[in-house]
C-alpha cells in the first residue's frame, strides 16, 4: 500500500503549480494552498463518509513541491485511509490515490 508518491518535474515551481491545480480540478478535487509549495487536494466530504463509510467516500492529499536546480519534485502524500474499518473503503481510496499520481504525473 503506497502512502507518498514522488514525480519529477520539469520547469519553474509556478509551471508545477498550475499543472498540480488543474490536474487534481479536472478529477473533481479542490485545492487548498498553505503556501506557495504546500496544500491539499480533497474530494467528498469527511462527515458524509463518516456517516455513510464506503457509499460516500472522501479523499484527501497533502502535496508538497521541493525545487530542484533543474525542475522540481512534486510529492503527494495520502491524507486518509478510507472509510473506518472499511475493507472496501480502502480499497477505494488506494485505488483513487494510484490513478491520480498516474494523472499528475503524465
Amino acid at each position: 500500500m503506497t502512502k507518498y508518491a514522488d514525480i519529477a518535474a520539469t520547469g519553474s515551481v509556478e509551471n508545477v503549480q498550475n499543472t498540480l491545480q488543474k490536474g487534481f480540478e479536472a478529477v473533481g478535487f479542490r485545492v487548498g494552498w498553505q503556501n506557495a509549495t504546500k496544500g491539499m487536494a480533497e474530494k467528498g466530504t469527511r462527515g458524509k463518509n463518516t456517516a455513510l463509510g464506503a457509499l460516500a467516500q472522501y479523499y484527501a492529499i497533502d502535496f508538497e513541491i521541493y525545487p530542484q536546480p533543474n525542475g522540481a519534485t512534486l510529492r503527494l502524500h495520502k491524507a486518509n485511509l478510507g472509510a473506518p474499518a472499511s475493507i472496501v473503503g480502502v480499497a477505494l481510496v488506494n485505488r483513487e490515490f494510484n490513478n491520480l499520481a498516474d494523472t499528475i504525473a503524465s
